[in-house]
């Protein structure tokens, strides 16, 4: 099966300004997709999650990381730590769609896991557009 990337405009853009040890966190997450898809995360070093897992049915933010197919990956920003047991987690995630759990994704933005006030981050509506 061939898994394919694709990076949204406005991630595009932003990955070109990014510290050049972060675009090299990212261009790993696709290598390792490409080559592996997402049927097995033990192959990811980092914690790969739904964005709505823990979310409260009753909170809108939970219909629209559903309804958008977000996911995000602890993508080793600015570190890893183990605080799971089993998974590796960082402050910083890279947020993607993966639409239908197919053999295609598009990434979406890289941000904070948690916004200033505790609130789990969600790119915003022009992170979404194609």
């Amino acid at each position: 099966m061939q898994y394919t990337v694709e990076f949204l405009p406005k991630f595009a853009q932003e990955f070109e300004n990014f510290p050049v040890e972060h675009q090299n966190k990212v261009l790993d997450f696709v290598e390792r997709f490409v080559a592996h898809g997402l049927s097995d995360f033990t192959l990811y070093e980092g914690k790969i999650s739904p964005s709505w897992v823990k979310g409260d049915i009753q909170n809108p933010n939970y219909y629209y990381a559903k309804g958008h197919h977000l996911w995000h990956y602890h993508i080793g920003v600015p570190e890893y730590v183990r605080r799971h047991g089993k998974y590796l987690t960082s402050d910083v995630v890279l947020h993607f769609q993966w639409p239908g759990r197919g053999n295609h994704i598009c990434l979406v933005d890289m941000y904070d896991h948690y916004t200033s006030d505790g609130r789990f981050y969600l790119p915003s509506p022009p992170y979404l557009e194609r």
